[in-house]
């Protein structure tokens, strides 16, 4: 082969390699199962919280396990039968991994169990307390983050109180509602109801007001809670409030820039709130634009009677124990890196 067609040959195939897709080359292949122990979402990409069906893994389910996002990584892609994509990332902490002799197609799935349609009745939740930092770095364009890459001076920040199980969603929601909270038209979804101040409050713990992240959760979450949308925001600003006092907080104030274990944050919560709090609480990670993961949000169990005023830490130690999620993350500062 002359010397200049060679040339010719490799330089073509470099340029193939390098429109290869960045997912591809960063996903490391896996061979197994996963097998889920919690119900979380599962989304086609990490740096994104689009999950189009609303796809949640059923606890005690198996799915045909494809790779990990990075070695040692914080998601696992798995294969989840009748879904639009079918390819779906979980967190470490959704599920352990089970080698491929037991595969998911031989495993039986416990009976699904439908979701009722009204509301209360529910003692166990998860609150969602964002790092907002983190949040902007991978959704710059949203309205809260174009400001800089949002702040880190105010703690958490809100994202929602979930009434467990997941996949208990928009109780007594007409169609028409859903359909347009899916296509993501939060802003233009109808109003709840809610006083001045608890709106003025919300706003101040939940940047995502600016992009209608609160009337989201109302649809979605706030239908299957027990009470009307003016306790179902000012319990969860109570709570959040609860953990921004806390030594959690300024443990990740005096982390920023650096690196956290999950154990870490853990044994924080363990200080915070009494022993045994930390296992309750899973570390949700997400990569940045060079694939180093940082910590996008802490997801905490509770149980009880919100409406009691209970404090934080003791519905956190009535709480089930949870997957720890991602095994290390950075905290991110304000701005885009």
């Amino acid at each position: 082969m002359p010397r200049a067609i060679g040339l010719a040959t490799i330089a073509m195939a470099i340029s193939i390699l390098a429109l290869a897709p960045v997912a591809a080359r960063a996903q490391v292949p896996m061979v197994g199962v996963f097998v889920a122990e919690a119900s979380c979402f599962a989304t086609p990409s990490i740096r994104s919280d689009d999950n189009p069906g609303r796809v949640v893994t059923e606890p005690g389910k198996s799915y045909d396990l494809v790779g990990r996002n990075a070695s040692p990584g914080s998601h696992y892609l798995i294969l989840v039968p009748g879904a639009e994509p079918e390819r779906r990332w979980v967190a470490f902490g959704c599920g352990r991994v089970e080698d491929a002799s037991q595969s998911a197609a031989a495993r039986a799935a416990p009976p699904r169990r439908d979701a009722p349609t009204g509301r209360g009745g529910h003692d166990s939740f998860v609150l969602a307390a964002s790092w907002q930092p983190a949040f902007c770095e991978t959704r710059p364009s949203v309205r809260e983050c174009r400001d800089g890459g949002g702040s880190a001076g105010n703690g958490f920040s809100l994202h929602g109180l979930w009434p467990e199980p997941r996949g208990r969603e928009y109780c007594g929601v007409s169609d028409a509602i859903r359909r347009q909270d899916e296509r993501g038209e939060w802003r233009r979804l109808p109003d709840y109801d809610a006083s001045t101040g608890t709106r003025r409050a919300l706003a101040e713990v939940m940047p995502g007001v600016q992009s209608g992240l609160d009337r989201h959760e109302w649809w979605v979450h706030g239908t299957c809670y027990d009470g009307d949308a003016e306790a179902y925001f000012s319990h969860s600003i109570r709570l959040l409030e609860q953990l921004n006092r806390s030594p959690v907080r300024r443990l990740f104030e005096a982390s920023i820039g650096d690196v956290l274990t999950s154990d870490k944050v853990r044994a924080s919560f363990d200080e915070a709130f009494g022993r045994g709090a930390g296992r309750r609480v899973m570390v949700d990670c997400v990569d940045d634009a060079s694939g180093e993961p940082m910590i996008r949000e802490l997801r905490i169990s509770l149980a009880g009677d919100l409406s009691a005023e209970t404090h934080l830490g003791e519905l956190v130690r009535a709480a089930e124990e949870t997957g720890r999620g991602c095994r290390r993350g950075r905290v991110d500062a304000p701005g885009f890196d």
